[in-house]
């Protein structure tokens, strides 16, 4: 009876070790055009994510995470977020959209149906090499069984010199552990890092 007790405690434990230390669910897509790197040196500019979820503030943090994580990559010049986002208030994009009788772009965050910004276009505003433009379309916790925190982040590297699209990235993941819990900001790290990290090569392969 008491080696019965034991088996069942010693597997009691390992069950609470495995779902604290479980690994949410995670989805991936990436894709770089072929021959489609960056220069080492190039200058990159994460643009304000548009924010597709109820959280008001998604698109910013979204942004601001990614940014700290593209500093990070060997071989490319971040330009600083809050100098971004002060260019872009009173740059051209809008300006131009004005003289020519179109809808401004704007920055989107809290605001779920604007328009994205024209990536290239701001691209020339902060006279940079690429941007990297995205959007949220997971921001907060979903409700099951359970709550989890979850994130789902999609970006784009766009050459501003022509236009081009170089890399693209989806990625989400759902939180893990039932008794460690994971916060949405720390899922939104982890996603950030692999979004990152799949850019990696397209910057490494052109040195």
């Amino acid at each position: 009876m008491g080696k019965d007790m034991r088996a069942c405690a010693a597997l009691l434990a390992a069950v609470v070790v495995l779902a604290g230390c479980s690994v949410g669910r995670i989805n991936s897509r990436d894709f770089a055009q072929p021959g489609g790197a960056l220069p080492a040196g190039s200058t990159v500019a994460v643009l304000p994510f548009e924010n597709l979820t109820n959280h008001p503030n998604a698109g910013q943090i979204a942004a601001d995470i990614v940014s700290t994580e593209l500093y990070g990559v060997e071989g490319l010049r971040t330009l600083e977020v809050g100098r971004v986002r002060s260019r872009l208030s009173a740059g051209k994009p809008a300006a131009d959209a004005v003289s020519t009788g179109a809808a401004p772009a704007a920055s989107t965050d809290g605001q779920p149906d604007a328009a994205p910004l024209d990536a290239q276009a701001a691209g020339r505003t902060l006279g940079v090499d690429a941007v990297l433009a995205g959007s949220v379309s997971e921001y907060g916790y979903q409700h099951g069984l359970r709550e989890e925190p979850v994130v789902g982040l999609n970006a784009r590297l766009v050459r501003v010199s022509d236009g081009a699209v170089l890399w693209t990235s989806s990625q989400s993941e759902a939180g893990r552990g039932y008794f460690s819990r994971d916060s949405v900001n720390n899922v939104a790290q982890r996603v950030a890092t692999r979004m990152i990290d799949s850019l990696r090569p397209v910057v490494a392969a052109a040195r």
